[in-house]
């Protein structure tokens, strides 16, 4: 694999629960290249199964000249009159965009799309796992 265009792209983990056996999930990982497609995934996904995204940031906006990743606990839309941009807060709190954004007119409307909650410590297992992990339970 080759990226030729270098600008942010994202990984988003996402739990996928098997409906017939509700106590079994995996987690899927999606790559998705702009922050526009990502508020689009975002808006059709429940809020809960959202386990994790990482912003990978390229070389030319790194302290260090080489590409490097940023978690990501909260995505808004900002929208006005003149136009729409995404806004991306890591895990510091720190506020920032991934592109141009347009010279907002007027009032700006600013929505959350989404928080991700940070996992607590000891939780770094998914749920199939953990499953299997209790005594007496048989596991496939």
């Amino acid at each position: 694999m080759e990226l030729t265009l270098h600008a942010p792209w994202f990984l988003l983990s996402v739990e996928v629960v098997d409906q017939d056996e509700p106590d079994l999930s995996i987690m899927r990982t999606l790559c998705i290249a702009w922050e526009y497609d990502l508020a689009d995934v975002l808006r059709s996904l429940e809020a809960g199964r959202v386990k994790g995204i990482v912003c990978m940031m390229p070389a030319w906006q790194s302290p260090t000249g080489q590409w490097w990743s940023r978690e990501i606990r909260e995505v808004w839309a900002y929208s006005s009159t003149s136009g729409k941009h995404v806004v991306l807060a890591d895990t510091a709190g720190e506020k920032f965009d991934c592109g141009l954004i347009p010279e907002h007119v007027g009032d700006v409307e600013m929505e959350l799309l989404l928080r991700v909650d940070p996992k607590p410590s000891g939780q770094g297992r998914n749920r199939r796992s953990r499953r299997a992990a209790r005594p007496g339970k048989k596991s496939s």
